[in-house]
C-alpha cells in the first residue's frame, strides 16, 4: 500500500458507494464500478459465514458501499443492500419481511396480521425432504392435484370436493360385486 501524505484523502478514500460490475460466484467476489474506476477482485460481505452460512450473491447493476482501510482498494470489502432507482424496495410495510428473486418467487411475512406467503412462478415448484416426517397443525386447504407417493395419516376428516381414488379405485363411482339383499355383505370393490 501507498501511503500518503493527505489524510483527508485516506478518510475520502477508505468508504466509497459503487455498482456491482462482475460477479464471480466460483470465488465469492465481485468487481465494482466506482465513478470512473473499476476495483479487482474484492470479496462481498455476507449475511453469515460461520456454523451457519447464507448464500446470496449480488447482481450486476446492485448499488453497494466499498470499504477500504486506509484507502486501500486491493484490501477493499464490499457491503451490499442499498436500494436504487433501478432495485427499489419489494415492499414499504413497516409490517412485512419480503425477499423478492428475479424470477418473479416472493417469500413475505407479515407479522402484524400473522400471515406467511410464498409464491413461484408458473412452472416453479417446492420440494421439502424431511426424513424424520413433517406435521402440520391447522386446517389444510388443497387447491389442485393432490400425489401422494408414501403414507399419509389424517387424525380428523379428509374431504373431497370430487372424489378420492385409492389403488386405481373411486371412492366415489366404484361398484361393489356379489351383492345379495338382507343382511349379508357386498363383495370388495371393483
Amino acid at each position: 500500500m501507498a501511503y500518503t501524505q493527505d489524510p483527508q484523502q485516506q478518510i475520502g478514500d477508505a468508504i466509497q458507494y459503487g455498482v456491482v460490475a462482475t460477479v464471480d460466484h466460483a470465488n465469492a467476489t465481485c468487481t465494482v464500478t466506482l465513478g470512473d474506476l473499476d476495483t479487482g477482485e474484492l470479496p462481498w460481505v455476507a449475511q453469515r459465514a460461520g456454523g451457519m452460512r447464507c448464500w446470496s450473491p449480488p447482481t450486476v447493476g446492485e448499488q453497494c458501499v466499498v470499504l477500504a482501510p486506509e484507502g486501500d482498494l486491493a484490501n477493499g470489502l464490499v457491503i451490499l443492500g442499498l436500494y436504487s432507482d433501478a432495485n427499489p424496495p419489494p415492499s414499504n410495510s413497516a409490517d412485512v419481511v419480503q425477499i423478492d428473486m428475479p424470477d418473479g418467487a416472493t417469500i413475505a411475512y407479515d407479522h402484524a396480521a400473522h400471515a406467511l406467503s410464498v409464491t413461484l412462478p408458473a412452472g416453479g415448484t417446492a420440494t421439502i425432504d424431511a426424513p424424520g416426517g413433517a406435521t402440520i397443525n391447522g386446517p389444510v386447504t388443497i387447491n389442485g392435484l393432490l400425489t401422494v407417493n408414501d403414507d399419509v395419516s389424517v387424525t380428523g376428516t379428509a374431504t373431497a370436493s370430487e372424489d378420492v381414488i385409492g389403488a386405481g379405485k373411486s371412492l366415489k363411482g366404484h361398484r361393489h360385486g356379489n351383492v345379495q339383499a338382507g343382511t349379508a355383505q357386498t363383495g370388495a370393490p371393483v
